[in-house]
Order: C-alpha cells, then sequence, then structure tokens
C-alpha cells in the first residue's frame, strides 16, 4: 500500500472518528435538553396545583442564604467545615437562581440553586433544598462516622456525642455548638429513624430554621426529585419534639 493511501486511510478515521464525536455530543444535548423540558413541565403543572412559585433568579434570597452561614461560624461545626480562623472558608451567597418557594405538607420551603465566594478568587454553585422548621435552634450537622478515627478519638477522651442507640453511634457522628440542643433535637424516634432509614443520604444540616439533607437531587427542578426530597425533610420534622421548639 502507498505512503498516500496510509495517509488517506488515517485522514479518513480521523474524520469519521471526529464526526463520531461530535454527533454523540450533539445527541446528549438534545436529551439533555429534553430531559429539561420535561423536569420544567412537570414543575408547572405541579406548581399550579400546589400554588409553588418559581423564578428563575431573584438574588434576595442570597440573605437566607448567608444567614444560614451566620449559624455555622456560631458553632462548632465551624470549627470542623473550617478549622482554623472560622472565616477563612467562609461562603457568601451573591446571586440566587432558580428558586422554588411553597408549601409541603404544611412545612414553608425554598428550593434555589445560589452562586457562592469564598475570600480569594473565583466562585461555585451551591443548591440546597431547605424546608422550614417551626423555630430557630444552634447549628446542628449530623455526618457520616470517621468509623476508627472516631473510635481512637472517644478512647483520647475527645469523641461525639454518644446516643445510646449502636446502630446510630457507629453511623453518625453530631457536630454541634450546642449539646443540650442536639440531645433534644435527637430524641430516640429521631436517631431510630436515622440508623434505620433506607433513603440514600449523607446526614444534615440544622441551621437556624433551615433543615437540608445531604442527598442525591441531580436535578431538583423536577417534581419527581423534588417531593421525595422534601418527604425526606418533612419526615425527620415531624419526629422531632415539639418541646425542641419551645
Amino acid at each position: 500500500m502507498s505512503t498516500g493511501a496510509i495517509i488517506a486511510i488515517a485522514v479518513g478515521g480521523t474524520v469519521i472518528f471526529g464526526a463520531a464525536i461530535v454527533a454523540f455530543v450533539l445527541w446528549i444535548m438534545r436529551m439533555n435538553k429534553r430531559q429539561e423540558a420535561g423536569a420544567l413541565a412537570r414543575l408547572a403543572e405541579e406548581s399550579a396545583r400546589r400554588g409553588w412559585k418559581f423564578e428563575e433568579r431573584n438574588d434576595s434570597y442570597c440573605a437566607v442564604y448567608n444567614e444560614a452561614d451566620t449559624y455555622i461560624q456560631q458553632s462548632l461545626v465551624s470549627q470542623v467545615v473550617n478549622p482554623g480562623d472560622p472565616l477563612a472558608g467562609r461562603l457568601r451567597a451573591i446571586e440566587a437562581h432558580e428558586i422554588i418557594s411553597g408549601t409541603h405538607r404544611g412545612r414553608p420551603f425554598l428550593a434555589a440553586r445560589f452562586k457562592v465566594t469564598r475570600p480569594g478568587p473565583g466562585s461555585s454553585l451551591a443548591q440546597a433544598i431547605w424546608v422550614q422548621a417551626p423555630g430557630r435552634g444552634p447549628a446542628l450537622q449530623i455526618s457520616p462516622s470517621a468509623g476508627v478515627a472516631n473510635r481512637v478519638n472517644a478512647m483520647a477522651g475527645q469523641g461525639d456525642l454518644q446516643f445510646g442507640n449502636p446502630d446510630f453511634d457507629n453511623r453518625w457522628e453530631v457536630h454541634t455548638g450546642d449539646e443540650r440542643f442536639a440531645r433534644a433535637v435527637l430524641a430516640t424516634q429521631v436517631t431510630n429513624f436515622l440508623a434505620t432509614d433506607t433513603r440514600q443520604f449523607r446526614g444534615f444540616t440544622l441551621l437556624g430554621a433551615n433543615l437540608d439533607f445531604f442527598d442525591q437531587v441531580s436535578d431538583y427542578r423536577d417534581p419527581k426529585e423534588l417531593i421525595p426530597a422534601l418527604d425526606l425533610r418533612c419526615d425527620l420534622l415531624d419526629l422531632i419534639p415539639r418541646s425542641v421548639w419551645a
């Protein structure tokens, strides 16, 4: 085979491969657009039925995000998230996009995507699905247990709070600026729920009156994902003793 033929075959193969890549990318983009259109259509239907409100952008909601951040900075959660200078990694919301607000099971909620900044260059996106508790309290964060490291800390007298439920104590760590509040929130029925519920989540935060879970929600604008996420949050709030908010 001549050199020219080899070059022609190589070039032709490259062109075909490149065209296939372009076609695949375009197919993915069209599929994503169809999925987005379907999600927004379902959202419009549910919003009309439930009285929800959707806003493309409203930066006034940044105050809600930034207020929650102050609860973190005022508690021991800040030492976990931002060791050292509590202001070193502080996040501030500067834009709020695709906001959904309303009530679910009688509880006000807010779901949004925020553009956030920290000291220094650059910004990132942060998603929140907050359901409002009946009252406000100190910051409380539940996160997966560190396992061996957690047991070593316990032996050194620096362990996590324990609640007498091995399934809960071995699975979760509790971070708070107020142990009394944490113990009031994490009543027996709550720790049982967190120890046994089969839904996929990696803990939650309760900042002021806003409860959010670390759960897998790829597109909160889709009621197929938003409603189960709201149910998870409401299920937990339903179990917290009313006396906590007195």
